[in-house]
């Protein structure tokens, strides 16, 4: 099968074990002249700070080294489905694929849209929900689109207050840490690292807001479809607790020619699920031992 468009809007779904997933959107607008304000400036702001995060992990000061060092081990903590959650775009910013008989209504906008047209343009341009064609969700044979249905709905209801919670904590601490910022030598990373988490818990309440709309009407915004690209990267993989692997990793991001910074997010994902069922399996263990006992 031919692999989805890096230049469009879509939803992967990569088993981590037999019942769960690391669920992904893939988001790249064609039309960035007709953005929303917030989207460019929300790419404004993180180029800014992408900049600003490599010039202090490049320095050779020791204390930048160790500032960088102890960063690390923070973000690695951050649960791999709030990376997920953040994958989805704002929907006012996403992209939506129009049937041929509606490209007219675009042409106004944007003659080289090739059908493409963001989410906020569409009550302007009049067009009706019939003309929207759903998002493609790729997924392997051996996961059932009521079986993902059922997770997504879970990243949903699972996260929703934990960032909720997250973000109002965050705004309060960001004030707190300003004394750091008197400090010549070393940066305010406290407040630095409160702001990057309040846009994190931010975005993926966004995400969450996206789930929503593609999650009404029976999920009719989606359309599932399996990819045999994901299964052979899998290859003979029997049923055990773990299903992804580095070595699977590393052929997924070959083969559907993933962004760097998936297969870094896979990664978390896979070492956060080993931590987290040897943890299961050590409460059972106990348990089964006190019944012994």
């Amino acid at each position: 099968m031919k692999l989805p468009d890096k230049n469009s809007i879509y939803v992967i779904s990569i088993p981590l074990t037999a019942s769960r997933s690391f669920i992904y959107c893939n988001h790249r607008p064609l039309l960035q002249s007709h953005a929303p304000l917030i989207t460019k400036v929300e790419t404004k702001a993180v180029n800014i700070a992408t900049k600003g995060w490599n010039k202090l992990a490049s320095s050779k000061l020791t204390v930048n080294v160790k500032i960088v060092e102890w960063t690390r081990k923070l973000l690695a903590t951050i649960p791999y489905e709030e990376n997920c959650l953040r994958s989805f775009p704002n929907k006012q910013a996403m992209i939506r694929e129009i049937n041929e008989e509606s490209l007219h209504l675009v042409k106004p906008l944007e003659k080289d849209s090739h059908g493409f047209v963001h989410q906020s343009d569409i009550k302007q341009l009049n067009i009706p929900d019939s003309q929207l064609k759903p998002i493609p969700l790729y997924h392997a044979k051996q996961q059932s689109p009521s079986k993902i249905l059922t997770e997504l709905t879970h990243f949903r209801t699972d996260n929703y207050k934990k960032h909720k919670n997250g973000a109002i904590l965050c705004a309060i601490g960001i004030p707190l840490t300003l004394p750091f910022a008197l400090v010549p030598v070393v940066p305010n990373v406290p407040g630095f690292y409160l702001a990057y988490r309040l846009y994190c818990h931010i975005k993926a309440l966004l995400g969450i807001n996206h789930l929503d709309y593609l999650l009404e009407n029976n999920a009719s915004h989606i359309r599932f479809v399996e990819l045999p690209q994901i299964d052979e990267a899998y290859g003979n993989t029997e049923e055990e607790e773990i299903l992804l692997t580095p070595e699977i990793i590393d052929l997924l991001v070959t083969k559907l020619s993933l962004e760097n910074h998936v297969k870094d997010d896979l990664t978390k994902a896979l070492m956060q699920t080993r931590k987290q069922l040897k943890k299961e399996k050590e409460k059972k263990d106990q348990e089964a031992q006190k019944h012994l006992d």
